[in-house]
Formats: structure tokens, sequence, C-alpha cells
């Protein structure tokens, strides 16, 4: 059922030919015919009492990073963004007339992908998608400064074989750990690690010398593997507290088992510490990544709790 907002609000979204999709209100959807640059110039998006509403997906992250430095400026009222989990599918988000009428329809509340309103921490991210985006996926130098920026990228640092450009691209793949919520069991990751590709016959694949990967999950495994897995086991000092990966891989046996087991323990660790970060509830608030029940020592807690502190 619309809300009270969708009575005023500019809903936009770019589609598969880079023109946005516009409307107004309860106004039919349409084709402005415009990409984001010409769309921005015209009256349609423009009025300091505008408020717009768009999904949070890579397709829209130039548009998205565009309005946030708009309504920074006082120029629009309010944006707010929704996952692509308002869809039935990515047949429906390759429809923008679709996605349109489905973004007024969605009541879904923020922590599983509804309506929340656009953040700072929010505008890094897509700031960082469409500058590789626009970079063909090169982590330059105002790419990097963006990563740098997004406050999980801190917690993500303290793996010492971290690969940045991996982590930037895991960034741009995954955008929102809202987006894979499961809304049957909120605390549950399977969804993500689903999407991920991290299922014990993609990861055999993936892991194996040789191997000639090509669909889509096989690639967003490898993603994951090569973001933290970037030295040789053999030649990774297992008694820093810091290489807490790659001890996940060798009590599991190694191989692909192992591989397995530290991909699946860095998104579970990302995950919390994201959502962490994306939480603005002001006042006292439980820490959704704890330290105690994620670490196996004393040692890497204690280190943990000294890098992010900083």
């Amino acid at each position: 059922m619309p809300t009270p907002i969708d009575e005023t609000a500019l809903k936009v979204h770019v589609g598969p030919d880079g023109h946005v999709w516009y409307s107004a209100g309860f106004g039919a959807p349409r084709d402005s015919g415009q990409a984001v640059e010409a769309f921005l110039l015209s009256s349609v998006c423009s009025g300091g009492n505008t408020r717009v509403r768009l999904l949070g997906i890579p397709a829209n992250a130039d548009l998205i990073a565009a309005l946030y430095l708009r309504r920074a400026n006082k120029e629009l009222a309010g944006i707010d963004i929704a996952g692509p989990n308002i869809c039935e599918s990515q047949a429906e988000l390759a429809d923008p007339e679709l996605v349109l009428h489905r973004m007024r329809a969605t009541s879904l509340t923020p922590a599983v992908g509804g309506w929340h309103s656009l953040t700072q921490v929010d505008y890094f991210t897509y700031s960082l998608i469409a500058r590789l985006q626009k970079s063909h996926d090169v982590l330059d130098t105002q790419s990097t400064l963006y990563l740098y920026s997004i406050p999980v990228y801190r917690a993500l640092s303290f793996v010492p074989t971290l690969s940045n450009e991996q982590a930037a691209q895991l960034i741009k793949t995954i955008v929102d750990p809202r987006w894979y919520v499961d809304r049957r069991a909120p605390d549950r990751q399977g969804k993500l690690d689903l999407f991920m590709g991290l299922t014990p016959g993609t990861q055999q694949l993936v892991s194996r010398a040789g191997s000639l990967i090509h669909k889509p999950r096989e690639l967003r495994c490898a993603l994951v593997l090569t973001t933290w897995k970037t030295v040789s086991e053999d030649l990774v000092d297992l008694t820093d507290p810091r290489n807490f990966l790659y001890r996940i891989q060798k009590n599991a046996g190694g191989g692909w088992r192992g591989d397995l087991r530290a991909s699946q323990a860095l998104l579970r660790y990302l995950r919390y510490n994201w959502l962490e970060t994306l939480e603005q509830r002001s006042g006292p608030r439980d820490r959704l990544f704890v330290p105690e029940l994620f670490f196996k020592t004393p040692g890497e807690i204690e280190s943990y709790l000294q890098h992010t502190a900083h």
C-alpha cells in the first residue's frame, strides 16, 4: 500500500539503456530519455521541497552520489533508498516501469531492505561503486579515497593479507548487507553466502588449480577468496593474531574445505561489522559485531580492538 510520502516523492530509476525513468507522486512511470547528468539538470529533478526515492543498486550509483551532494546543499528535501529485494527477480529489475510500481508498493522495514534515508556512509559506498564503473574497475586514487572513507574498511584492513582491489570489488558486489537479510531468520547469513557462491560444490571448483570459472556465482566465490587469500599458506605467520582467516583455513583441513570456512568467516566478519556502521540510532546500542563471539583467542580479540580503536 502506498505511504503518505509516495504522494509527493519523486521516484527514479536508471534503466538498462542508461535513461532515467521517473514517477512523480502517483503519476505514471515515464522515460525521461535522458542520461543521469542531463536528468539532474532538468526541471523534473529540482526544487528544495523535492524528496527522491530510488533503489540502492549499482545501476543507480552515479545518480545516488549526485543526489546526495544536492541534498547536502539543501537543494532537495530528502533521499530515500531501498534494496533490490523489493523486486522478485533480476528480470523485474531490468524493467524500469515495473520497478517504479514496485517502489510504490513495498512495505519492508529498513532492516530488511525497506526505505531508509540516505546517509554519508551510503554516499561513500555508492561513490566508490560509481567511480569503479567509470574507471573500468581500476582502483585509482579517487576510488581508493572512497574505499578508505567507508567505515567498514577499518575492520577489513585488520586482515594483513587483504587485497584492496578485491575488497573494493566485494563492496561493489554486495552494496549493502541489508539487501540479503532473510526475513524469516534475520540473524542467518545463508542468503548472502549463497549469493556469493560460498557452497561446497562451487568452492571445490574455484579452489581447484587450473579450473575455468565463468558463472556469476563462481566468479563471486573467487572474489571472496582472493580478497583475503593473497599469500601462500606456507608464507603466513600463523602466530600473528591478525591472520585468523589462515588459521581457520588450516584448522578446517586446508584445501577447498579450508578455503570455504575461511571465506565464510570473512563474509560473516564483514557483514556484522558493516551492519554496525550502518546503524543510525542515537543513544546506547548493542554491538552487532561481538569480538568475543567471533574470535577464538584473547590475543585475536585484543589485536582487533586495538586496531579498530584508532
